[in-house]
């Protein structure tokens, strides 16, 4: 068992003593959240070990052993797709397909709220309102309005009671460019400004404690808790790929998990009414739970690849610091045991506990969520096969066609990982994602506006061939002497595929030379 794994247990071992668990107060709550999973419903398997997945998650919430009174799912966003607005098209049915795998899923899992972000929106407002008629869980926008009415397009704020405490759950949707009327939706993002004091003051004798749900930028939601100490908890969406150490200004914490779901962060909150959180100075032992979570990752980043002393053998350096690190996080283990001994908190202290929980990929899938993942990926590939033909890219010609002239360069070329990048997907019915195709195939970019070009690719392109790095190669097979080829394609070419997300052990000065 890992380090990794192991901490978990150890996590709940420092921070909620049995006794806790057993007994909870009134005012005491779970908080599960989540933000920008992007339509993820399960790890692309580009790389082992990876984390993520919705039938891991409801797994993992089950071996928890979760109590509905007390407990808070809620996902701050962008939650459906990965851009603002998806190109017409293949690659929006599919993307469309995709999502509604995912709000079926998310209705088993049982999540109270969703913000509505900008992503969201990316396959159209009327498809939005089409899955908000399928949720279990409401959607929620206080500033996203109709243009002529200017009247909410989705719930602005819903009130829950959880243990005696009565929780009021806000949505504010960002703008990530100018606040331009889409007329062709016939809707505006207003400002926040203009309707969170009315909100506010309306749930004011309505709720005991506010948490809002926001895709607005980083300085906008440092803004509203500096403004507004009365909203305790502010989950963001759109922001960062990784999750961010928990912050505290004024009296509102500011979370983040990391995209994708590949973590949930984990709140337990102790809340007192008219009190207020307990902030670093008298929390002794919060720094020391951060620098728990950094060298957890850490260690975990090191792990991944496979047991340190056998993977790092040769590299003594990276070893010497894989064991640095693990003394270091038994240090810091018995630090927080003797703080917590010797801690006092002030008497109307309100306290939370925050931590990230891995989705591991030890963890049993869920065979319900499963078959949802199932059937959505089936019914992509039903619908992709259609986009299938005898497609061709005029200035390729296939990696068969360059093994003619280079052929030792061809036969080396054939034992590598890229020459079988399709049989990849394949093997994992993923060879009509369009989100996947374009790494495992020649002559469609990740960067392309339309990746759904990639269905209609004749088998000669299928893989990544010789035209992914050194571009396209008719001109150069009828004039080899005038038509030049890159023959050394740069760092950024390989980071558009190999990025930290798909494989974030990849060296170029060294993974290059393994090309051929």
């Amino acid at each position: 068992m890992t380090i990794c794994l192991r901490l978990i247990s150890v996590f709940f071992s420092l921070f909620f003593p049995a006794s806790l668990i057993a007994a909870p107060a009134t005012g005491e709550i779970t908080l599960f959240y989540s933000n920008d999973v992007q339509g993820a419903t399960a790890p692309c398997g580009c790389r082992p070990m990876q984390l993520g997945g919705l039938s891991k998650r409801k797994t993992l919430f089950q071996q928890l052993d979760i109590k509905e009174d007390r407990v808070l799912f809620l996902d701050a966003g962008a939650l459906l797709f990965n851009k603002r607005k998806l190109p017409p098209g293949r690659y929006l049915d599919l993307a469309k397909i995709n999502a509604a795998g995912v709000v079926e899923s998310y209705n088993i899992l049982g999540y109270e709220a969703v913000g509505v972000s900008e992503f969201d929106l990316g396959g159209g407002l009327d498809f939005l309102k089409q899955l908000e008629r399928q949720s279990n869980f409401t959607w929620l926008s206080a500033n996203l309005v109709d243009m002529k009415s200017r009247h909410p397009l989705f719930p602005p704020y819903i009130i829950r009671e959880k243990t005696g405490l009565r929780i009021a759950v806000i949505g504010l949707t960002g703008n990530g460019a100018a606040n331009v009327p889409q007329e062709r939706e016939n809707y505006l993002i207003l400002p926040w400004q203009d309707l969170l004091p009315k909100i506010m003051q309306e749930i004011s004798k309505q709720a005991d404690f506010v948490i809002l749900l926001s895709s607005l930028s980083p300085p906008e939601n440092e803004q509203i808790s500096r403004e507004f100490p009365h909203i305790h908890i502010i989950l963001q969406a759109g922001m960062d790929s990784h999750h961010q150490d928990l912050s505290l200004i004024n009296n509102t914490l500011i979370c983040q998990a990391e995209m994708q779901g590949k973590y949930i962060g984990h709140l337990r909150i102790k809340w007192k009414k008219n009190g207020k959180w307990a902030d670093e100075t008298t929390d002794p032992t919060l720094m020391k739970k951060q620098e728990l979570d950094r060298l957890t990752w850490q260690i975990r980043k090191l792990e991944i690849q496979g047991e340190p002393r056998i993977v790092y053998k040769d590299t003594p350096a990276i070893l010497q610091s894989y064991y640095r690190l693990v003394e270091r996080l038994k240090t810091v283990e018995e630090e927080i045991r003797d703080a917590q001994q010797n801690k006092k908190q002030p008497a109307e202290s309100s306290l939370f506990n925050n931590t990230f929980l891995a989705i591991e990929p030890t963890i049993p899938a869920d065979p319900d969520i499963e078959k949802i993942i199932m059937k959505t990926r089936d019914r992509i590939n039903t619908f992709g096969r259609g986009g299938s033909g005898d497609g061709t890219l005029n200035d390729y010609v296939g990696s068969l066609a360059c093994v003619k002239c280079h052929e030792e360069i061809g036969k080396r070329w054939q034992k590598t990982l890229h020459a079988h990048a399709y049989e990849t997907l394949i093997r994992k019915k993923q060879q009509f994602n369009t989100h996947c195709l374009p790494c495992h195939v020649t002559g469609v970019s990740i960067l392309d506006k339309q990746p759904s070009l990639a269905l209609a690719l004749t088998d000669s392109l299928h893989n990544v061939g010789c035209e992914t790095c050194h571009g396209p190669g008719m001109a150069h097979s009828v004039n080899p002497e005038e038509a030049k080829l890159n023959k050394h394609p740069d760092a950024y070419l390989c980071l558009q595929c190999h990025s930290t997300e798909h494989d974030d052990a990849f060296h170029f000065e060294q993974d290059s030379k393994l090309v051929h």
